[in-house]
């Protein structure tokens, strides 16, 4: 009888003790969705409450890579001190070029005085035209040195080397008490450098755009 009573006992805990388990289970599994719906909604910077708009354009430069730090890798303690950690960085921004220069993703003309209430998108068939020219830099070089001297065309090619900051077009607002940035528009910021030449910075296009 006591054995009887005993497999009973046990049989009613193992039964408590799954049932336990499988609401533990079933509570992380809502948990997850609940987190992975949340951040899909700020990676898609879609936000429909009510919002307090700090600015819906503020334009500023951030330094991507600092000469300044010897290791750029993360082994380094400072490396993240205005800087995106190599190899990571050099990865990003090349594929950032190759999907811009191809109409993966849209890009569209830089205007430097412009009022960015619209964007000039680049047309698919002339985007790899746009792109040849702007990064192929030409200057010229003047050997003054000699008496019959002719200006000799130089053309510097640009990559992911020549990109050491990003320009950003954002939104500025407070939704529910937490300070989000709405990223509308980011641009390669190119630095040539050519020997005996001073140092030319600019911009060609923007890439990215949520409107």
């Amino acid at each position: 009888m006591r054995t009887i009573l005993k497999k009973l006992l046990f049989a009613i805990l193992s039964i408590i003790i799954i049932s336990c388990a499988n609401d533990n289970k079933d509570k992380t599994s809502t948990d997850t969705d609940v987190s992975g719906t949340s951040e899909q909604k700020i990676s898609s910077q879609e936000y429909e409450g009510d919002k307090l708009v700090v600015t819906d354009k503020i334009m500023y430069d951030v330094q991507i890579v600092n000469d300044i730090i010897g290791d750029r890798s993360k082994e380094s303690p400072d490396w993240f001190w205005e800087n995106l950690p190599t190899p990571d960085s050099d990865n990003f921004i090349k594929q950032l070029l190759v999907d811009a220069a191809s109409g993966k993703l849209k890009t569209y003309y830089y205007d430097m005085t412009g009022t960015y209430e619209s964007f000039d998108q680049i047309p698919q068939s002339e985007i790899k035209a746009y792109m040849d020219n702007v990064l192929n830099y030409k200057i010229e070089i003047v050997d003054t040195t000699v008496k019959r001297y002719k200006p000799k065309t130089v053309t510097v090619h640009l990559n992911h080397k020549n990109v050491k900051k990003l320009r950003f077009l954002e939104e500025w607002y407070i939704g529910d008490g937490v300070f989000h940035k709405r990223v509308i528009a980011v641009a390669p910021y190119f630095t040539i450098e050519y020997p005996g030449m001073k140092t030319v910075n600019a911009v060609y296009f923007w890439i990215m755009i949520n409107q």
